[in-house]
């Protein structure tokens, strides 16, 4: 049974879902963002063997976790809920240089994918806060 009503668009929410598609971000373009940029994780000599011991097998799961969590950011939906710092943490493989590679494969996927370039910068400048945010509470806290 649906609900009598649709859901209620907030002022808010429509303006995400107005600036991402002036700048060319649907759904769609976020799933080849993620389909594609894991492909080239999965494949990098350091990274790959960090995300397989991880994730496993099925990639599935976390590709899907991994479009609802940009969705999120991107149209301010609410869908991610989930708390990454945690499991993060608990990478002890992982070192402050490998961001840097996961961020170059992150560029390099934006513009493989042909996103508009300010949608390259909007992913661009989002990455960099994650990547360096993760790096603080993993390496730099007393």
């Amino acid at each position: 049974m649906s609900a009598p009503y649709p859901p209620r668009m907030t002022e808010a929410r429509q303006s995400a879902h107005d600036l991402a598609s002036g700048m060319g971000i649907d759904r769609a373009l976020i799933g080849e963002l993620v389909d594609t940029f894991y492909g080239h994780i999965r494949a990098h000599d350091e990274l790959g063997p960090i995300f397989a011991r991880r994730v496993g097998e099925d990639w599935t799961p976390h590709l899907d976790t991994m479009k609802t969590f940009w969705g999120s950011l991107v149209f301010h939906d609410g869908q991610y809920s989930g708390r990454p710092m945690p499991a993060h943490v608990r990478l002890k493989e992982v070192r402050p240089e490998h961001f840097d590679l996961w961020l170059g494969l992150f560029e390099q996927t934006l513009v493989e994918i042909d996103a508009s370039e300010a949608a390259r910068t909007f992913f661009l400048e989002r990455a960099h806060r994650i990547a360096q945010s993760f790096k603080l509470q993993m390496f730099f806290q007393p």
